[in-house]
C-alpha cells in the first residue's frame, strides 16, 4: 500500500476550534500481523464479610473467542489475605491474584461464564478487587456501558518528536464502525492519514495512532485534547502536551 502524506492538525491558541480528523487505513501505521483471538470479559463480583473476615464470589463472562484455560488476573484494594479458593487455582503475592485452569476446566466458549470463589481475612474495610484481567485484557464490570479505552490518556510530546497511544472498545460492537476523532486546544499537530475501524473480532486488540509535535516559534507547552467517539459507546479522550524547545 502506497504511504499518504502526514496531515496537519492546526489548533490555534485560545481558540475552541474543535475539527475532524479524516483517517484512511490502519497499515499506514502499523505492520500486519498474524490474527488473534478476541480476548473481552465483564465481571459481577459479590462478597459478605464478618468482622475479621470475608468470602468472595466471581463471575466472569465470555465477550470474546472461546477460552482454553485463561489466566486470571486481580488486584486487591485493602490488606485482604486469601485463605482458600475453588473453582480456579488461586495464588497471592501481596495485592496481586493469579488464577489458573486446572486440567479438568473446560473451555468457556463465547457469552459464558467462567465462575469462582475464595475466602480471607481483612482488617478494616473489605474493599471490592480491582483491575481485573483475562489473559492481560482488562475486564469490564457488569454495568458498566460499553466505552471507548485510550491509553493512556495523557502524554507530553517533545517539539519536534512524535508520540502514539492506543485505542481499543470495552465491549463488541453489532457492526464493524471506524472511530471518529476531533480535537481543540493549542498548537500544531500532525498525524498519519489512518482509519482505526473496530469490528466482532478485532474490538479488544488495541490499535496505535501516532501523533507528530510540530516544530513552531513561540515558548509555550501548548496542549491538545483528542476525543475519540464511536456509536453508541461513552467516548475517551487523551491529553497530549508540547514540550516547547524555543
Amino acid at each position: 500500500m502506497r504511504r499518504r502524506p502526514m496531515n496537519a492538525i492546526p489548533v490555534r491558541r485560545r481558540s475552541t476550534l474543535t475539527c475532524a480528523l479524516t483517517l484512511a487505513a490502519v497499515a499506514v501505521l502499523v505492520p500486519a500481523k498474524p490474527a488473534q483471538a478476541a480476548v473481552g470479559c465483564e465481571v459481577t463480583y459479590t462478597t459478605s464479610s464478618w468482622s475479621t473476615g470475608f468470602v468472595g464470589n466471581a463471575q466472569i463472562r465470555n465477550l470474546g473467542d472461546t477460552w482454553i484455560a485463561p489466566t486470571v488476573q486481580l488486584t486487591l484494594t485493602g490488606n485482604q489475605q486469601i485463605t482458600s479458593g475453588w473453582g480456579y487455582d488461586l495464588s497471592q503475592s501481596g495485592t496481586q491474584v493469579i488464577g489458573h485452569g486446572f486440567e479438568w476446566t473446560r473451555p468457556i466458549p463465547t457469552g459464558e461464564t467462567l465462575s469462582f470463589g475464595f475466602s480471607g481475612t481483612y482488617t478494616g474495610v473489605n474493599t471490592p478487587p480491582t483491575d481485573w484481567r483475562v489473559n492481560g485484557v482488562p475486564c469490564v464490570l457488569a454495568g458498566q456501558p460499553p466505552a471507548v479505552v485510550a491509553e493512556p490518556t495523557s502524554l507530553s510530546i517533545p517539539e519536534g518528536l512524535s508520540g502514539s497511544f492506543t485505542v481499543r472498545l470495552s465491549h463488541p460492537p453489532a457492526e464493524a464502525t471506524s472511530l471518529r476523532m476531533t480535537t481543540r486546544g493549542t498548537g500544531l499537530w500532525a498525524s498519519p492519514p489512518v482509519l482505526l475501524t473496530f469490528n466482532s473480532t478485532n474490538w479488544s486488540t488495541p490499535q496505535s495512532f501516532g501523533v507528530y509535535s510540530v516544530q513552531d516559534p513561540d515558548t509555550v507547552d501548548d496542549v491538545a485534547v483528542f476525543t475519540l467517539a464511536y456509536p453508541g459507546y461513552v467516548s475517551d479522550t487523551v491529553t497530549i502536551t508540547q514540550v516547547d524547545d524555543d
